[in-house]
């Protein structure tokens, strides 16, 4: 059970956390998550995209500028709809300038008990020192089958696959080109996919949430279609000692998943 399970379980989160990965978009998703486990863990409305009570500051690679750091700040002192909890991500945190982030220490000073504060980034050490001391930093890693293969990315492909989006392993297709000379690593890693997939959904096995964010793309995945899928897999990998095409075996591989996605 990972440090935050762990909070979630006895109810003993932090005022304010920094979320720390290689991959900013890993970073965002893996916040978002972890804000619907903390608001299901209080028994109040946990969607995402309509919640009054979840405030994201996303600047898509802009700098972070004072006013949206005061927005912020104004609605602190809101108390939330829901009577009991409310959240801010600001996203990608080492883009604030250091008059936002001197902003936002002072509020961290004084958290209301019904804030939490979220700040992601990719590396800790460019967030000023006075905000990390106040908030407990967590580093997202995921449990690679080698380290070599961006897990990330690729689940994030089959699950747009999965979702009816084909131009995402288009838009991708050098990510699995790289691996034509070792096949083996990119199959392997599918496999490992699927079959924790299997365990989470269906054996009771309780993954870490810096592992369980991604797994739970697939939520809408029935037992018959990961079967299907492994079995493909691990057809393929047997196929790849006589030679088979790499690139229509993969192929395959993502059309399966994508009609399977549609049915």
């Amino acid at each position: 059970m990972s440090i935050l399970d762990e909070q979630l379980k006895n109810d003993k989160l932090a005022s304010a956390y920094i979320f720390e990965g290689k991959n900013p978009s890993s970073n965002k998703e893996f916040a978002l998550d972890f804000a619907k486990n903390v608001f299901t863990s209080y028994k109040v409305a946990s969607d995402i995209e309509n919640n009054p009570d979840l405030y994201v500051l996303d600047k898509e690679g802009d700098v972070i500028d004072i006013q949206s750091i005061r927005n912020i700040l104004k609605d602190v002192y809101l108390r939330p709809d829901n009577g009991k909890i409310k959240i801010y991500i600001i996203h990608n945190a080492q883009d604030m300038r250091d008059v936002g982030a001197n902003a936002m220490l002072k509020s961290l000073e004084e958290l209301k008990p019904y804030v939490k504060i979220i700040f992601t980034c990719v590396n800790r050490d460019s967030i000023i020192p006075t905000i990390r001391s106040r908030c407990q930093i967590i580093s997202i890693k995921t449990s690679d089958i080698d380290l070599s293969v961006d897990k990330d990315k690729l689940y994030r492909i089959i699950a747009d696959v999965y979702s009816g989006k084909i131009e995402a392993y288009y838009k991708e297709k050098e990510f699995f080109s790289k691996f034509k000379d070792d096949r083996s690593k990119i199959i392997n890693a599918m496999l490992n996919l699927f079959q924790n997939l299997i365990k989470y959904k269906y054996s009771g096995m309780t993954l870490p949430s810096n592992e369980a964010y991604l797994i739970r793309k697939f939520d809408k995945m029935n037992l018959d279609i990961i079967e299907k899928i492994i079995s493909l897999l691990e057809d393929i990998k047997t196929a790849y000692r006589t030679n088979i095409n790499y690139d229509l075996s993969i192929e395959k591989i993502i059309f399966t998943i994508y009609r399977e996605g549609k049915h």
